[in-house]
């Protein structure tokens, strides 16, 4: 009679094994979606940084190539040819010289975002398109200083006692990729 009792109690506990393993499965499983999942958003994290810092990087550009457009067309009163440059732009406004010497004063041209035509586009810069205006703000004369005054220093652009002329740009420059 004890036998019989002892076979009988192991048999009603053979069911509670095959049930463990299967919440076991079952943990697992929703423990390896997750895993899955955080890892799915962190690639799109990555990516989108990636893409941002990218065109970050294309706006930096559109600043850096900005820079010496103005100082050439300032300093010679004209555009040069582009060879010179790093990169070749692909359209240039045709009214920039006369915006950057300030013969025509076009600074509501302000680009923001593609709401008006940009005075320098770079199509493609290693995948990025890179937008950029400059807007001549203002000009104005530096008053000279009293040590320039005295020492007789006259360099380029200053007289005895001139400071010279400062210009103020607005350089907006945007990369999308």
């Amino acid at each position: 009679m004890a036998e019989l009792k002892r076979l009988h109690s192991v048999r009603n506990e053979s069911g509670v094994i095959l049930i463990t393993v299967l919440l076991l499965m079952l943990i697992m499983t929703f423990l390896g979606i997750m895993v899955i999942d955080t890892s799915t958003i962190d690639m799109q994290i990555a990516g989108n940084f990636k893409r941002t810092t990218t065109a970050f990087e294309g706006a930096e550009a559109g600043v850096e190539i900005a820079i010496p457009i103005i100082e050439r067309t300032m300093f010679n009163g004209s555009m040069l040819p582009y060879n010179s440059l790093t990169t070749s732009p692909n359209l240039i406004d045709p009214d920039l010289v006369s915006e950057i010497t300030g013969s025509l004063n076009n600074s509501s041209d302000h680009f923001c975002g593609g709401s008006v035509d940009p005075d320098i586009v770079i199509a493609d810069l290693n995948g990025v398109k890179i937008e950029v205006d400059i807007d001549r703000l203002l000009s104005d004369t530096v008053a000279g200083g009293a040590i320039e005054f005295a020492s007789g220093y006259e360099g380029v652009g200053a007289g005895a006692a001139g400071g010279g002329n400062q210009v103020l740009f607005r350089i907006v420059s945007q990369g999308t990729r």
